[in-house]
């Protein structure tokens, strides 16, 4: 065994359950960047172990022979603090290279990369804070305590694919905030800076980072300022869209790594990860506007056959590199 991969289990302790179309069932564990099902790995090659959350007695396991290598795969920090917390008690014990260390992953939540991120070259990096306000009243409160500046957009900790962002411009949208449970819930407040384009479109670009090398994973398009997948059903009803995307994948490694670069390289340094991803919007100048920068981002999974290309690419070099680590190379 050259590579052992490490899952965990949620604060909640809780997995979901996938029905495959053979009748059977899949345990799907959220958190997790989830790179071993993707890369091609035998089992000669690769083993995986899962790591329970808090409040949960951990089966023991037994491994046949101490790994060339750990890949850490739990990658939310909010969610999974406990997994988080057995992994580096797991990492300590086996004397063995890691990539995306457990420690590492811990300090990726939205206030801290925010705080890390500042004043790199090339980079704008919104405030944030994470707080437990008991009331929108009280959001308000820790915003101006801590001199954020509206518009701020509102989210809960743990939250993923923008189901609980809010973007609140002023005490006028108090009324918006009666969506959230004010029941002790961790919240992230973020200052929101516009990044509308002159035609009117906003623009996220996803860019996959491994071993400090960026690669391409996407670029979409949208009428609104929150961008997410959904933001494809937009996309197919302007083709000249995915026309764009594709030039702009075309020209990444040409002509905007060497703008990025620098940029690119001290942001891996500062978070010192291995593996992860920038959701940004990148302007005429070069500019990156940072939306989040984790190991917690959808790389591999692959919805659209105009992917398959891009994901190849970035495959191929995750592979390659794991192999170079493991000694396998």
């Amino acid at each position: 065994m050259a590579i052992l991969f490490v899952r965990g289990v949620n604060d909640l302790n809780r997995v979901e359950i996938s029905p495959r179309k053979d009748g059977k069932f899949d345990f799907v564990i959220d958190g997790s960047c989830n790179v071993m099902s993707h890369l091609g790995f035998d089992k000669g090659m690769a083993a995986s172990v899962i790591l329970f959350g808090n409040k949960v007695k951990q089966p023991g396991f037994q491994l046949p022979e101490t790994p060339a290598l750990i890949f850490n795969q739990i990658s939310d920090p909010d969610s999974h603090r406990g997994a988080l917390e057995r992994c580096v008690h797991l990492c300590t014990q086996i004397a063995a290279p890691v990539i995306n260390r457990p420690e590492r992953i811990q300090a990726t939540t939205r206030d801290r990369v925010s705080e890390r991120l500042q004043g790199i070259p090339g980079v704008v990096m919104p405030r944030a804070i994470r707080c437990q306000p008991r009331s929108p009243e009280e959001v308000f409160a820790q915003a101006e305590s801590a001199s954020l500046k509206f518009p701020l957009i509102v989210r809960l900790a743990g939250v993923h694919g923008g189901k609980s962002s809010v973007l609140v411009r002023g005490r006028e949208d108090l009324a918006m905030l009666d969506v959230y449970p004010f029941d002790g819930s961790s919240f992230y407040l973020t200052e929101f800076v516009d990044y509308q384009s002159s035609d009117g479109l906003y623009r996220k670009i996803r860019i996959v980072v491994v071993d400090g090398k960026p690669l391409f994973r996407h670029l979409l398009m949208d009428s609104q300022w929150m961008i997410h997948a959904a933001s494809l059903d937009f996309m197919d009803t302007r083709p000249e869209l995915f026309r764009e995307e594709e030039r702009a994948f075309a020209a990444f490694e040409t002509e905007l790594v060497p703008r990025i670069q620098p940029a690119i390289e001290a942001i891996a340094e500062r978070l010192g990860l291995e593996y992860f991803g920038i959701d940004c919007n990148i302007n005429e100048q070069g500019e990156m506007l940072i939306f989040e920068a984790n190991a917690n981002m959808n790389v591999f999974f692959n919805t659209r056959s105009r992917s398959t290309k891009v994901i190849g690419i970035i495959r191929e070099q995750l592979r390659r590199f794991i192999e170079l680590r493991a000694g396998m190379r």
